[in-house]
């Protein structure tokens, strides 16, 4: 699940610099990480909600440090 959260996070990512936004607007800084943490935390609903709060706001962390570097 992870790995699907980070490839729609970079499709979303390729999109929006596509669309002319630049690396440092808040739509791809911030809104990339959102959307591959809500992919996370909604496509493991089987699990507990602690366990998919934690690994949503790891992903979503990993994928602003992405998004900040790149």
């Amino acid at each position: 699940m992870p790995s699907l959260a980070f490839l729609v996070a970079l499709i979303a990512q390729i999109l929006l610099k596509a669309a002319g936004l630049g690396s440092d607007h808040p739509l791809r800084v911030l809104g990339t990480p959102l959307i591959g943490a809500a992919v996370v935390f909604f496509g493991m609903r089987p699990y507990p909600m602690r366990g998919r709060l934690r690994l949503a706001l790891m992903v979503a962390l990993g994928l602003f440090l992405l998004a900040w570097l790149t």
